[in-house]
């Protein structure tokens, strides 16, 4: 009879560990696809596109899960640099939804109460330099690598996931990002010839 305990006990255990384990897994997985979903509406507001009803979608998803609470001071710290570049982004225009999206964020910000967040203006004219542009690249790539690394144990399913974004996509960072993880992996004596023959096909096709 002690015996069914003792095993009725380790099975709680071992349950409630699994279940915390997943319930962490998830929201690293939704912090991490907040950042992504962020820094698209930058890249796209960047291109020229209207992203007023992108936002509103972004702080009806995020906004009352990712606070004060849920999050760590580092998480805060890294959504409210996000966040920052964000609003500056679309400060820029005058017209009064985007104003009133600005605030709305400005406040989430403050909810946040981190400080010392980044904030980066840039004149609409004003050229984004390569460094600059590369920085963003790196900074995408590492939000993309972790929730990649959220999902997959091994960098090499990681890279099968790269590869595989990189021929149904258009956005050129999964492809660099893919040819980086290629490289370290040879570095570290992998044998990545296959993955790097799909990425050599995938230049050639395109």
């Amino acid at each position: 009879m002690a015996d069914i305990k003792s095993i009725e006990r380790l099975e709680s255990r071992l349950k409630q560990l699994i279940e915390g384990t997943l319930a962490h897994k998830k929201e690293q997985i939704t912090f991490l696809g907040a950042l992504n979903r962020i820094d698209d509406l930058v890249i796209n507001f960047d291109r020229g596109d209207s992203i007023t009803s992108d936002i509103t979608v972004l702080l009806n998803d995020y906004r009352t899960t990712l606070n004060k609470e849920s999050l760590s001071d580092s998480q805060r710290k890294r959504l409210g640099d996000f966040l920052s570049e964000l609003m500056q982004r679309i400060r820029q225009r005058e017209d009064g939804d985007s104003q009133k999206l600005a605030d709305e964020i400005r406040q989430w910000l403050r909810d946040l109460d981190s400080g010392g967040f980044r904030i980066t203006i840039k004149r609409p004219a004003e050229q984004v330099s390569l460094a600059e542009q590369f920085q963003s690249l790196l900074r995408r790539e590492t939000v993309e690598l972790e929730a990649l690394l959220a999902q997959r144990e091994h960098l090499l399913s990681c890279l099968d996931d790269a590869l595989k974004s990189a021929e149904t996509k258009t956005d050129k960072i999964y492809r660099h990002l893919a040819a980086s993880m290629i490289f370290f992996l040879q570095m570290e004596g992998y044998k990545v010839e296959p993955y790097l023959e799909r990425l050599r096909r995938l230049r050639t096709e395109t």
